[in-house]
């Protein structure tokens, strides 16, 4: 079973990424569009990216124009290892959006 990553891990690997932060026991970032279809385009990568993953973050559409993504470990309740492989397949993946 995957483990809950400590603090200093966390911030550790939150320090290698841009724009990802720390929102209790979530990985979380926020991406502005110039309109609705791009965020849903960019969404719908998202949702991609996760079902190949097998994990499975919260993704918001809001604001018009804006994607939230917002990734734990359900199972474990927080921060694992998984969350930070999945970032990172959603950062390679989306730097031309």
């Amino acid at each position: 079973m995957t483990e809950v990553l400590d603090d200093a891990a966390v911030d550790r690997e939150l320090a290698t990424r841009d724009g990802w932060s720390r929102s209790g026991s979530s990985l979380t970032r926020t991406w502005q569009f110039k309109g609705f279809g791009g965020a849903m385009q960019f969404a719908n990568v998202i949702a991609w990216i996760a079902n190949q993953s097998g994990h499975h973050p919260d993704i918001a559409v809001h604001d018009y124009n804006r994607v939230t993504v917002t990734s734990t470990t359900h199972d474990v309740g927080g921060i694992t290892e998984h969350d930070f492989a999945l970032i990172g397949r959603i950062d390679d993946r989306t730097r031309e959006f």
